[in-house]
């Protein structure tokens, strides 16, 4: 499938890969971050990180509709 899947799947076997998940995200992140204050930064860059790991540990990857399924929709 896709990198960002297969990254999901082993962070939630292997805490170690969720900081790869974090690294893919990390320009998304920073670019964000510049529509921001500057005071507020670095309190928001690590809220946004908590999220994405919260993302990665609760999703539900046996969940996810497949091309036939979308199409039935």
């Amino acid at each position: 499938m896709g990198i960002l899947y297969d990254l999901v799947k082993e962070a939630r076997c292997n805490k170690e890969y969720e900081t790869n998940v974090i690294q893919t995200f990390e320009p998304k992140i920073k670019k964000s971050l510049y529509l921001t204050r500057v005071e507020n930064r670095d309190d928001l860059e690590q809220e946004l990180k908590i999220k994405v790991i919260r993302y990665v540990r609760d999703y539900s990857l046996e969940n996810v509709p497949g091309l036939f399924d979308l199409n039935k929709q």
